[in-house]
């Protein structure tokens, strides 16, 4: 008995000489028709054979007309004869079979628990943390002035203080002169 591997599937199994590889692929659950009407069996059986020469049915004409080329052939036309690998077509069926969870999407108009807390951490939208956290005892505001920083008065503020006082002195006594 030939033995037909579904490689995207993970699946052996020996089937009777002559079936099509459409029938052995029904047997396991694979699907290997892409339906263009779902229910009805038409659409795109095209699958990926690769095997020893006569393992398959020779193509058909219709096959041929329908353009097979190399390692395509059509699941619903090709017998199969000895050994071979099949590749079905991608995104027809889940080849792990458990239904995928979807949580629903957050709703925080209705669910105010979905929301993070307001805080004080710095984040990309807000670098020196969030606004509404000011002024509530949480953190200190911080300046953001880009002036630059003043010098603070040193000896350098007490000479000039002086200096000023004397010239005051002296234009009174030029105006006293006069």
């Amino acid at each position: 008995m030939p033995r037909v591997t579904f490689v995207n599937e993970h699946r052996i199994v020996e089937v009777a000489q002559g079936r099509l590889i459409s029938d052995a692929a029904a047997e396991l659950g694979i699907k290997v028709c892409r339906e263009a009407f779902v229910g009805t069996g038409i659409g795109d059986y095209t699958v990926w054979v690769k095997c020893e020469p006569g393992s398959l049915s020779a193509p058909s004409f219709m096959e041929k007309l329908l353009g097979i080329r190399g390692t395509k052939r059509y699941a619903n036309r090709a017998r199969i004869l000895g050994d071979v690998h099949v590749w079905t077509q991608p995104g027809i069926d889940d080849r792990l079979r458990s239904p995928r969870p979807v949580a629903p999407a957050p709703r925080p108009t209705e669910d105010p628990s979905d929301r993070l807390p307001i805080d004080a951490s710095g984040t990309a939208a807000f670098p020196y943390g969030n606004p509404q956290a000011v002024g509530k005892g949480e953190r200190p505001a911080i300046g953001r002035s880009t002036a630059k920083p003043k010098k603070a008065a040193g000896a350098k503020g007490k000479v000039e203080v002086e200096e000023e006082a004397d010239d005051d002195e002296s234009t009174d006594e030029e105006n006293a002169d006069e």
